[in-house]
């Protein structure tokens, strides 16, 4: 088994979108390293679908 060893100067935990755009922040002028569960777009950003809300039927209320 062989090694390797990896130097970054910043590593981020979480690739939602807050993660994704700081390490696009900080690309041009530092080794980025983001850190995440399983895949790059598997962060919680994808779900919360924008924070978007509606009132749809006669009986909802907010």
């Amino acid at each position: 088994m062989s090694s390797t060893a990896h130097t970054f100067d910043v590593i981020i935990i979480g690739s939602g979108l807050a993660g994704l755009s700081a390490a696009l922040r900080l690309a041009p002028t530092h080794r980025v390293a983001v850190i995440t569960k399983n895949i790059l777009g598997d962060g919680s950003s994808a779900w919360a679908q924008g924070g978007i809300a509606a009132v749809l039927g006669g009986g909802d209320t907010y």
